[in-house]
């Protein structure tokens, strides 16, 4: 894992989400890269010079964030863009190759009934790289029992299981995985993948109207201190991310949440 980056919104709990990524990075000696989630369109009259100042702004806002919690120990590069937000990551991901991205479930709304936010939400649902949501207030400490839930087992992409091969390899995480039969399911669907089976420490098998019902069913017997789910077009977040947000009555979970994309 060499590239990992951070959006960073207003969100008093962006600095918790940074000390996260840092402390994450330095065990892969990883390169921190750090881009601001908080686009303001200006309404001014005085257009262009507003846009200056707003850009200056956010800049030096996210700039002191970044000193506040400075390591050493890992490098971090401030990443501005103009545009979309989806794309000034894609691009940045097509000029050095990202390999995961970290972020809280809410960047800057205050709706206590959600579980992602808006934007964190559309970075989750509509980039092509893996994402880690860090949960607010979160510490980080070395994932040892992790929960793969899926309902279809079959991976397409040579780099799809990268991140959770890598948090394995460098933390000696035990994943235990449940595949989670929804009504309507197709047999063919089910066979899972050889490289899933290999690193893992056994299979649960769920009949469950949802993926989460599954998760909710078996994560007391498992008690892992981290959630992996697949994001694919036609998967998890299908029906939860109809929008950007997600609300915690459809999905919550008080520990990182690795969502694994294919690529």
């Amino acid at each position: 894992m060499k590239n990992i980056l951070v959006p960073i919104g207003i969100s008093p709990n962006g600095k918790n989400t940074l000390a996260y990524a840092i402390a994450l990075a330095k065990h892969f000696k990883a390169s921190l890269f750090v881009i601001d989630s908080h686009k303001v369109t200006p309404t001014s009259v005085h257009i262009s010079s507003a846009k200056d100042v707003i850009h200056a702004q956010n800049f030096n806002r996210v700039k002191e964030l970044v000193q506040s919690v400075q390591a050493e120990t890992v490098e971090i590069k401030m990443v501005t863009y103009e545009g979309d937000l989806v794309s000034g990551i894609e691009s940045l991901d097509k000029e050095i190759g990202l390999d995961l991205i970290i972020v809280g479930p809410k960047s800057h709304d205050i709706n206590d009934k959600l579980f992602l936010g808006k934007i964190s939400g559309k970075i989750t649902k509509k980039t092509s790289i893996p994402v880690l949501l860090v949960p607010i207030g979160a510490v980080f400490t070395p994932p040892k029992q992790a929960l793969f839930a899926f309902k279809k087992g079959s991976i397409n992409g040579e780099r799809s299981l990268a991140p959770l091969k890598e948090i394995i390899k460098a933390f000696s995480t035990k994943v235990n995985l449940l595949l989670v039969k929804t009504p309507g399911h197709e047999a063919a669907r089910l066979d899972i993948d050889h490289e899933i089976v290999e690193f893992s420490e056994g299979l649960i098998s769920s009949e469950n109207a949802t993926v989460y019902q599954g998760v909710l069913e078996h994560f007391q017997s498992v008690q892992p201190d981290m959630l992996v789910v697949f994001a694919r077009k036609r998967g998890f977040f299908e029906k939860l991310m109809e929008s950007d947000m997600v609300y915690k009555k459809d999905f919550f979970t008080k520990i990182p949440l690795l969502v694994l994309k294919n690529r």
